[in-house]
Protein backbone atom coordinates (compact mmCIF):
# COMPACT_ATOMS: atom_id res chain seq x y z
CA UNK A 1 0.00 0.00 0.00
CA UNK A 2 2.88 2.58 0.61
CA UNK A 3 4.34 1.31 -2.12
CA UNK A 4 1.73 2.38 -3.95
CA UNK A 5 0.75 5.72 -2.94
CA UNK A 6 4.41 6.82 -3.33
CA UNK A 7 4.52 5.85 -6.95
CA UNK A 8 1.22 7.95 -7.37
CA UNK A 9 3.13 10.53 -5.34
CA UNK A 10 6.13 10.34 -7.72
CA UNK A 11 3.80 10.57 -11.04
CA UNK A 12 2.19 13.23 -9.54
CA UNK A 13 5.50 14.93 -8.84
CA UNK A 14 6.35 14.27 -12.06
CA UNK A 15 3.28 15.93 -13.74
CA UNK A 16 3.88 19.42 -12.07
CA UNK A 17 7.68 19.32 -13.03
CA UNK A 18 6.73 18.82 -16.63
CA UNK A 19 3.42 21.22 -16.65
CA UNK A 20 5.69 24.01 -14.81
CA UNK A 21 9.10 23.25 -17.20
CA UNK A 22 6.52 23.43 -20.51
CA UNK A 23 5.05 26.75 -19.09
CA UNK A 24 8.64 28.02 -18.48
CA UNK A 25 9.67 27.21 -22.03
CA UNK A 26 6.76 28.73 -23.60
CA UNK A 27 7.00 31.87 -21.31
CA UNK A 28 10.50 32.25 -22.51
CA UNK A 29 10.32 31.47 -26.14
CA UNK A 30 6.96 33.42 -26.62
CA UNK A 31 8.87 36.07 -25.11
CA UNK A 32 12.37 36.38 -26.26
CA UNK A 33 12.74 35.77 -29.93
CA UNK A 34 10.00 35.19 -33.29
CA UNK A 35 11.48 32.02 -34.80
CA UNK A 36 10.98 31.22 -38.34
CA UNK A 37 7.56 29.31 -39.24
CA UNK A 38 7.96 25.75 -39.70
CA UNK A 39 7.95 25.50 -43.40
CA UNK A 40 10.05 29.03 -43.54
CA UNK A 41 12.63 27.16 -41.68
CA UNK A 42 13.38 25.62 -45.00
CA UNK A 43 13.89 28.87 -46.46
CA UNK A 44 16.34 30.46 -43.33
CA UNK A 45 19.93 31.40 -44.15
CA UNK A 46 22.46 30.58 -42.51
CA UNK A 47 23.28 32.50 -38.89
CA UNK A 48 26.71 34.04 -40.28
CA UNK A 49 24.83 34.92 -43.14
CA UNK A 50 22.10 36.86 -41.24
CA UNK A 51 25.03 38.38 -38.88
CA UNK A 52 26.95 39.82 -41.46
CA UNK A 53 23.22 41.45 -43.12
CA UNK A 54 22.39 42.76 -39.23
CA UNK A 55 26.59 44.28 -39.26
CA UNK A 56 26.04 45.91 -42.80
CA UNK A 57 22.62 47.67 -41.76
CA UNK A 58 23.98 48.99 -38.24
CA UNK A 59 27.06 50.48 -39.74
CA UNK A 60 25.52 52.18 -42.77
CA UNK A 61 25.24 55.77 -42.47
CA UNK A 62 21.68 57.35 -43.07
CA UNK A 63 23.69 59.61 -45.34
CA UNK A 64 25.05 57.11 -47.71
CA UNK A 65 22.08 54.30 -47.64
CA UNK A 66 20.99 53.48 -51.11
CA UNK A 67 16.96 52.41 -50.95
CA UNK A 68 17.39 49.22 -53.52
CA UNK A 69 20.20 47.81 -51.33
CA UNK A 70 17.84 48.59 -48.04
CA UNK A 71 15.15 47.10 -49.32
CA UNK A 72 16.95 44.06 -50.26
CA UNK A 73 18.70 44.16 -47.13
CA UNK A 74 15.76 43.76 -45.01
CA UNK A 75 14.30 41.20 -47.14
CA UNK A 76 16.61 39.02 -46.83
CA UNK A 77 16.47 39.73 -42.88
CA UNK A 78 12.82 38.22 -42.96
CA UNK A 79 14.94 35.06 -43.19
CA UNK A 80 16.44 35.33 -40.16
CA UNK A 81 16.59 34.09 -36.33
CA UNK A 82 15.03 37.78 -34.75
CA UNK A 83 15.23 38.13 -30.84
CA UNK A 84 14.93 41.14 -28.34
CA UNK A 85 18.00 42.40 -27.39
CA UNK A 86 17.49 43.32 -23.66
CA UNK A 87 20.29 46.08 -23.25
CA UNK A 88 19.65 47.34 -26.60
CA UNK A 89 16.27 47.84 -25.95
CA UNK A 90 16.78 49.27 -22.48
CA UNK A 91 19.07 51.56 -23.80
CA UNK A 92 16.60 53.54 -26.19
CA UNK A 93 14.15 53.00 -23.68
CA UNK A 94 16.44 54.92 -21.30
CA UNK A 95 16.98 57.56 -23.67
CA UNK A 96 13.61 58.43 -24.81
CA UNK A 97 12.48 58.74 -21.49
CA UNK A 98 15.38 61.05 -20.20
CA UNK A 99 14.67 63.43 -22.70
CA UNK A 100 10.35 62.61 -23.50
CA UNK A 101 8.95 60.25 -21.22
CA UNK A 102 5.73 59.13 -23.33
CA UNK A 103 4.60 57.35 -20.13
CA UNK A 104 3.86 60.74 -18.37
CA UNK A 105 4.20 63.42 -20.92
CA UNK A 106 2.51 61.97 -24.49
CA UNK A 107 -0.86 63.38 -23.82
CA UNK A 108 -1.94 66.59 -22.03
CA UNK A 109 -3.78 65.58 -18.99
CA UNK A 110 -4.96 67.16 -15.66
CA UNK A 111 -1.62 65.53 -14.22
CA UNK A 112 0.59 67.37 -16.15
CA UNK A 113 -1.34 70.67 -17.28
CA UNK A 114 -3.15 72.95 -14.20
CA UNK A 115 -6.01 75.34 -15.27
CA UNK A 116 -4.33 79.04 -16.00
CA UNK A 117 -1.27 77.53 -17.52
CA UNK A 118 -0.54 77.99 -21.07
CA UNK A 119 -0.03 75.14 -23.87
CA UNK A 120 2.73 76.84 -27.03
CA UNK A 121 1.71 75.27 -30.12
CA UNK A 122 3.63 72.83 -31.80
CA UNK A 123 4.31 74.60 -35.17
CA UNK A 124 4.25 77.93 -34.00
CA UNK A 125 5.91 78.42 -31.01
CA UNK A 126 5.16 82.60 -30.73
CA UNK A 127 1.54 81.31 -30.14
CA UNK A 128 -0.12 79.89 -27.44
CA UNK A 129 -3.43 78.62 -25.54
CA UNK A 130 -4.62 79.31 -21.85
CA UNK A 131 -5.50 76.09 -20.38
CA UNK A 132 -9.19 77.27 -19.03
CA UNK A 133 -11.71 75.39 -16.64
CA UNK A 134 -13.59 73.91 -19.67
CA UNK A 135 -10.43 73.12 -21.51
CA UNK A 136 -9.33 71.12 -18.10
CA UNK A 137 -11.65 69.29 -17.78
CA UNK A 138 -11.72 68.00 -21.47
CA UNK A 139 -8.17 66.25 -20.18
CA UNK A 140 -7.87 62.81 -18.92
CA UNK A 141 -7.05 63.02 -14.80
CA UNK A 142 -3.82 60.95 -15.80
CA UNK A 143 -2.15 59.46 -17.85
CA UNK A 144 -3.88 56.01 -19.70
CA UNK A 145 -0.60 54.23 -19.76
CA UNK A 146 0.72 51.77 -16.73
CA UNK A 147 3.77 51.99 -15.32
CA UNK A 148 4.93 48.67 -16.01
CA UNK A 149 5.60 47.62 -19.59
CA UNK A 150 2.93 46.31 -21.67
CA UNK A 151 4.78 42.84 -22.55
CA UNK A 152 3.92 43.04 -26.46
CA UNK A 153 2.84 45.99 -28.61
CA UNK A 154 1.99 45.52 -32.59
CA UNK A 155 2.56 49.55 -34.52
CA UNK A 156 0.01 48.97 -37.33
CA UNK A 157 0.77 51.09 -40.08
CA UNK A 158 -1.06 51.38 -43.30
CA UNK A 159 1.22 50.45 -45.70
CA UNK A 160 0.21 48.65 -49.02
CA UNK A 161 2.67 45.88 -47.54
CA UNK A 162 0.00 44.54 -45.48
CA UNK A 163 -2.62 43.56 -47.94
CA UNK A 164 -2.04 39.81 -48.69
CA UNK A 165 0.36 39.63 -45.66
CA UNK A 166 -2.43 37.39 -43.64
CA UNK A 167 -0.93 39.39 -40.30
CA UNK A 168 -4.16 40.05 -39.05
CA UNK A 169 -3.94 37.23 -36.50
CA UNK A 170 -0.46 38.18 -35.29
CA UNK A 171 -1.14 41.23 -34.76
CA UNK A 172 -4.64 41.28 -32.59
CA UNK A 173 -2.26 38.89 -30.51
CA UNK A 174 -0.80 41.49 -29.00
CA UNK A 175 -1.32 43.35 -25.94
CA UNK A 176 -1.88 46.62 -27.14
CA UNK A 177 -2.41 47.28 -30.70
CA UNK A 178 -1.89 50.76 -31.82
CA UNK A 179 -3.01 52.08 -35.10
CA UNK A 180 -2.55 55.22 -37.26
CA UNK A 181 -5.21 57.88 -38.82
CA UNK A 182 -9.09 56.22 -38.24
CA UNK A 183 -7.82 53.55 -40.96
CA UNK A 184 -10.53 51.29 -42.62
CA UNK A 185 -11.21 47.66 -40.33
CA UNK A 186 -12.48 46.07 -43.05
CA UNK A 187 -9.36 43.62 -44.09
CA UNK A 188 -8.97 41.64 -40.75
CA UNK A 189 -7.52 38.94 -42.39
CA UNK A 190 -4.28 41.07 -42.91
CA UNK A 191 -4.45 43.70 -40.48
CA UNK A 192 -6.08 42.11 -37.44
CA UNK A 193 -9.57 43.78 -35.47
CA UNK A 194 -8.00 45.09 -32.32
CA UNK A 195 -7.20 48.63 -31.56
CA UNK A 196 -6.05 49.73 -28.16
CA UNK A 197 -4.75 53.46 -29.45
CA UNK A 198 -5.86 54.89 -32.77
CA UNK A 199 -4.61 58.78 -33.84
CA UNK A 200 -6.32 60.97 -36.29
CA UNK A 201 -5.72 63.86 -37.87
CA UNK A 202 -7.64 66.70 -37.85
CA UNK A 203 -7.56 66.74 -42.11
CA UNK A 204 -9.66 63.74 -42.41
CA UNK A 205 -12.33 65.12 -40.11
CA UNK A 206 -12.69 68.08 -42.61
CA UNK A 207 -12.83 65.83 -45.65
CA UNK A 208 -14.53 62.93 -44.36
CA UNK A 209 -16.80 64.02 -41.62
CA UNK A 210 -17.98 67.89 -42.53
CA UNK A 211 -15.27 69.62 -39.75
CA UNK A 212 -18.38 67.41 -37.48
CA UNK A 213 -20.25 70.35 -38.62
CA UNK A 214 -22.97 68.20 -39.79
CA UNK A 215 -21.57 64.70 -40.24
CA UNK A 216 -21.45 63.39 -36.52
CA UNK A 217 -23.43 60.24 -36.54
CA UNK A 218 -21.54 58.70 -39.35
CA UNK A 219 -18.65 59.29 -37.38
CA UNK A 220 -19.16 58.01 -34.71
CA UNK A 221 -20.77 54.83 -36.33
CA UNK A 222 -17.20 54.86 -37.91
CA UNK A 223 -15.62 55.05 -34.48
CA UNK A 224 -17.42 51.61 -33.64
CA UNK A 225 -15.01 49.72 -35.60
CA UNK A 226 -12.27 50.50 -33.09
CA UNK A 227 -14.48 49.33 -30.02
CA UNK A 228 -13.16 51.32 -26.65
CA UNK A 229 -9.75 52.18 -28.25
CA UNK A 230 -8.22 55.85 -27.42
CA UNK A 231 -8.76 58.33 -29.80
CA UNK A 232 -4.92 60.41 -29.97
CA UNK A 233 -4.62 63.78 -31.68
CA UNK A 234 -2.60 66.67 -32.41
CA UNK A 235 -5.00 69.13 -31.14
CA UNK A 236 -2.36 71.98 -30.44
CA UNK A 237 0.15 71.30 -33.32
CA UNK A 238 -1.54 74.21 -35.27
CA UNK A 239 -4.19 76.88 -34.17
CA UNK A 240 -6.37 75.43 -37.02
CA UNK A 241 -6.32 71.81 -35.12
CA UNK A 242 -8.21 73.24 -32.07
CA UNK A 243 -11.56 73.52 -32.80
CA UNK A 244 -11.99 70.48 -34.42
CA UNK A 245 -9.87 68.71 -32.18
CA UNK A 246 -12.73 69.72 -29.52
CA UNK A 247 -15.55 69.39 -30.99
CA UNK A 248 -14.56 65.15 -31.34
CA UNK A 249 -14.72 65.52 -27.37
CA UNK A 250 -18.28 67.28 -27.28
CA UNK A 251 -19.38 64.41 -30.37
CA UNK A 252 -18.15 61.78 -28.11
CA UNK A 253 -19.52 62.79 -25.25
CA UNK A 254 -22.89 63.68 -26.61
CA UNK A 255 -23.06 60.22 -28.31
CA UNK A 256 -22.03 58.60 -25.00
CA UNK A 257 -19.35 56.86 -27.05
CA UNK A 258 -17.48 54.05 -25.15
CA UNK A 259 -14.35 55.53 -26.75
CA UNK A 260 -12.33 59.10 -25.39
CA UNK A 261 -9.97 61.56 -26.89
CA UNK A 262 -6.67 62.72 -25.67
CA UNK A 263 -4.12 65.32 -27.13
CA UNK A 264 -0.86 65.07 -27.93
CA UNK A 265 1.32 67.39 -25.87
CA UNK A 266 3.30 69.24 -28.38
CA UNK A 267 6.07 69.85 -25.68
CA UNK A 268 6.45 66.26 -25.81
CA UNK A 269 6.56 66.20 -29.47
CA UNK A 270 9.16 69.05 -29.84
CA UNK A 271 11.44 67.15 -27.49
CA UNK A 272 11.21 63.80 -29.84
CA UNK A 273 11.83 65.94 -32.68
CA UNK A 274 15.00 66.84 -30.98
CA UNK A 275 15.98 63.91 -30.08
CA UNK A 276 15.51 61.96 -34.04
CA UNK A 277 17.58 65.29 -35.33
CA UNK A 278 20.64 64.10 -32.70
CA UNK A 279 20.28 60.98 -34.37
CA UNK A 280 20.12 62.37 -37.92
CA UNK A 281 17.11 62.60 -38.55
CA UNK A 282 15.87 66.16 -40.52
CA UNK A 283 12.95 65.86 -41.92
CA UNK A 284 10.47 69.05 -41.31
CA UNK A 285 8.44 66.79 -38.72
CA UNK A 286 8.28 63.77 -37.31
CA UNK A 287 5.60 61.17 -39.08
CA UNK A 288 2.90 59.88 -37.06
CA UNK A 289 4.56 56.60 -37.27
CA UNK A 290 7.83 57.27 -36.05
CA UNK A 291 5.81 59.24 -32.98
CA UNK A 292 3.79 56.32 -32.05
CA UNK A 293 6.91 54.15 -32.32
CA UNK A 294 9.01 55.83 -30.47
CA UNK A 295 6.01 55.61 -27.58
CA UNK A 296 5.95 51.81 -28.21
CA UNK A 297 9.41 51.55 -27.47
CA UNK A 298 9.27 52.79 -23.95
CA UNK A 299 5.84 51.82 -23.34
CA UNK A 300 6.50 47.77 -24.57
CA UNK A 301 8.81 45.15 -23.85
CA UNK A 302 8.39 43.68 -27.53
CA UNK A 303 7.66 46.16 -30.21
CA UNK A 304 6.59 44.44 -33.81
CA UNK A 305 6.03 47.06 -36.37
CA UNK A 306 3.92 45.98 -39.36
CA UNK A 307 2.46 47.67 -42.75
CA UNK A 308 5.71 49.71 -42.60
CA UNK A 309 7.18 50.09 -45.87
CA UNK A 310 7.72 53.74 -47.89
CA UNK A 311 8.62 52.49 -51.15
CA UNK A 312 6.31 51.94 -54.53
CA UNK A 313 7.24 48.31 -54.74
CA UNK A 314 6.94 45.56 -52.47
CA UNK A 315 9.58 43.25 -51.04
CA UNK A 316 9.49 41.50 -54.37
CA UNK A 317 10.01 44.25 -56.19
CA UNK A 318 6.17 44.11 -57.74
CA UNK A 319 4.30 47.56 -57.57
CA UNK A 320 2.03 47.94 -54.35
CA UNK A 321 -0.50 50.79 -53.57
CA UNK A 322 0.45 53.57 -51.02
CA UNK A 323 -1.90 52.63 -48.20
CA UNK A 324 -3.41 48.80 -47.82
CA UNK A 325 -7.12 50.77 -48.26
CA UNK A 326 -6.43 53.44 -51.26
CA UNK A 327 -3.63 54.92 -53.20
CA UNK A 328 -3.39 58.66 -52.65
CA UNK A 329 0.26 59.49 -52.07
CA UNK A 330 0.84 62.76 -49.49
CA UNK A 331 1.99 65.63 -50.08
CA UNK A 332 5.75 65.83 -50.39
CA UNK A 333 8.07 67.74 -48.20
CA UNK A 334 6.37 66.96 -44.94
CA UNK A 335 7.80 64.05 -43.76
CA UNK A 336 10.62 61.32 -44.32
CA UNK A 337 9.24 58.14 -44.54
CA UNK A 338 12.66 56.29 -45.85
CA UNK A 339 15.14 57.58 -43.84
CA UNK A 340 12.61 56.85 -41.07
CA UNK A 341 12.23 53.27 -42.44
CA UNK A 342 16.34 53.52 -42.25
CA UNK A 343 15.80 53.53 -38.67
CA UNK A 344 13.68 50.83 -38.38
CA UNK A 345 15.76 48.66 -40.06
CA UNK A 346 18.49 49.42 -38.07
CA UNK A 347 16.68 48.60 -34.37
CA UNK A 348 15.60 45.82 -36.08
CA UNK A 349 19.46 44.23 -36.84
CA UNK A 350 19.89 45.27 -33.43
CA UNK A 351 16.98 43.41 -31.91
CA UNK A 352 15.50 46.77 -30.57
CA UNK A 353 12.04 45.96 -32.30
CA UNK A 354 10.94 43.53 -35.04
CA UNK A 355 10.41 45.15 -38.69
CA UNK A 356 7.58 42.50 -39.98
CA UNK A 357 7.78 42.30 -43.89
CA UNK A 358 5.84 40.02 -46.04
CA UNK A 359 3.24 37.38 -44.70
CA UNK A 360 2.39 35.99 -41.26
CA UNK A 361 1.27 32.16 -42.63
Amino acid sequence: MAYKRCRIMNLIIISILFVAFYSFYRIISDRVCYCPRAHDQLLSLPEETCRQIRNSIILTQLKKYNHTFLMEQIKELQRCWWSVNGNALEDIRSELRACCNAGSNLLVTQANTHIGDYITYGTNRDKRIEVTENIHEMLPKVSPFPDKPFRRCSVVGNGGILLNSGCGSDIDQADFVFRFNLPPMNYAGDIGTKTDLVTANPSILHTSYSKLDEERKPFIDDLKAYKSALIVMPAFSFTSNVDVSFKVFHTLQDFESQQKVAYFHPDYLKNLALYWINKGLTARRLSSGLIIVSTALELCDEVTLYGFWPFSRGATGKPISHRYYDNKVPKPGFHSMPDEFFFYTQMHSKGILRLKIGTCY
